[in-house]
């Protein structure tokens, strides 16, 4: 019966209840695709650098990160790998072995980052495929290498073209070989490009003469899965010999540059929601004011105050809630959208696109479909709801129903 009541009230005047509905439908309309276009830039960059780099979270032998010395690498068997895949909400695990050594090809020479890696599982974890440009993306021998661009310019390679390696292996061993080219590699990212090679996992082992080691794995977490809590989970479940870091604690500047990005979209959602808080509380004060009058004769006729009170909470929960179904169903389909079709950054400005490039960004907006965004605005603007139905709860709690009829 209240329900019904406070359903019949809040359309006794329909331009005051769709001016208030589509105040806070359009607010949260804003807010909502706002969001979910910052939420979804970070969630790209975060796919194109940590994915394709660092994945969310690393193993490595305990110290390894300090020095990054190949001699500070670790044994890698299956027991740990077990161990590790026991975690909740791991998708997959990659092994890399990374070493640095000079690169010769006729008079030039060139400092290199030497990254063995295993092919199926990188293509599992960051579209290792699509990164190649030229050549092929896999192994066929243990002697073929895959170039970045910036190298492959670099030396004019052609397929086929043989390097000269050379560099420090596994305890003081002397690392040299010969290797041919077989793929050029655009990373999408400047310094990546300029320093990387690829060589199969096994062929790095066999360079550094030292097998079954690695410098870290690399861990895929599934979608929306806290990394944060994965790592404390590893910790839980590895020795004292190993370290876990989350790209965050690997990237610290990238987090810092997230951070400090987001800081201004709730700033920008701050200020909406204040023009939401007084157009529904403008609304809530019209609707208690000008009834002073019915309120005193219900309270005359014996309704409690209780159920007067939980008649205002309920117009005023309806009033918002009609508001932000309307904000929920009219940006879920353009937030899929554009999360199919990703807003290209040229769109904002000539060359911005590139300018991004440069800085190893993919240069794109796909928008965010996590319901997390719209169903946290919801839930903040009902919290809202709630603060504004105390004004009625004081003011009916304080009524002469006499005075009121009077007035």
């Amino acid at each position: 019966m209240i329900l019904k009541i406070a359903w019949r009230n809040i359309w006794r005047n329909n331009k005051r209840t769709l001016i208030s509905t589509l105040s806070i439908s359009g607010a949260l309309f804003l807010v909502i695709l706002m969001r979910s276009m910052q939420l979804g830039f970070y969630d790209n960059i975060i796919n194109t650098i940590v994915q394709s780099y660092s994945g969310y979270v690393q193993v490595h032998a305990d110290g390894y990160w300090e020095k990054q010395s190949v001699n500070n690498s670790m044994e890698v068997d299956e027991q740990l790998l077990n161990e590790i895949n026991s975690i909740n909400g791991i998708e997959n695990i990659a092994k890399r072995l990374t070493t640095f050594s000079l690169v010769s090809k006729g008079e030039k020479s060139k400092g290199s980052i030497i990254t063995g890696i295993e092919v199926k599982k990188e293509q599992l974890m960051s579209d290792w495929e699509k990164k190649i440009i030229e050549g092929s993306s896999s192994f066929d021998n243990s002697n073929e290498i895959i170039l970045s661009k910036g190298i492959a310019e670099y030396f004019d390679v052609k397929m086929g073209d043989t390097l000269v390696l050379f560099g420090q292996g596994y305890q003081g061993m002397m690392a040299a070989g010969k290797f041919v080219a077989n793929g050029i590699a655009d990373l999408n990212n400047p310094k990546l490009n300029e320093m990387t090679i690829f060589m199969d996992i096994k062929s790095a082992q066999e360079y550094i003469s030292s097998e079954n080691i690695s410098t870290h794995l690399i861990i895929d977490k599934k979608e929306y899965y806290d990394e944060k809590k994965i790592a404390e989970d590893i910790r839980n479940v590895v020795s004292n010999d190993y370290e876990v870091m989350t790209w965050k604690e690997i990237l610290p500047e990238l987090d810092q540059m997230i951070t400090a990005d987001n800081v201004g979209g709730l700033i920008m959602a701050f200020i909406l929601y204040v023009i939401v808080c007084f157009g529904m509380f403008g609304t809530v004060l019209m609707m208690t004011e000008e009834r002073m009058y019915e309120f005193g004769v219900l309270l005359s006729i014996g309704m409690g105050k209780v159920k007067l009170y939980l008649i205002i909470l309920l117009e005023t929960i309806m009033l918002s809630s009609i508001g932000v179904i309307i904000g929920i169903l009219t940006t879920r389909p353009i937030s899929i959208y554009f999360n199919k079709n990703p807003i290209n950054m040229d769109d904002f400005g000539e060359g911005l696109g590139e300018a991004m490039g440069e800085f190893g960004f993919d240069p794109i907006i796909p928008f965010s479909t996590n319901w997390d965004i719209p169903l946290s605005h919801a839930l903040f603007i009902f919290c809202i709801s709630i603060l504004i139905s105390i004004y009625p709860a004081i003011r009916i709690l304080y009524l002469n129903p006499v005075k009121a009829m009077k007035e």
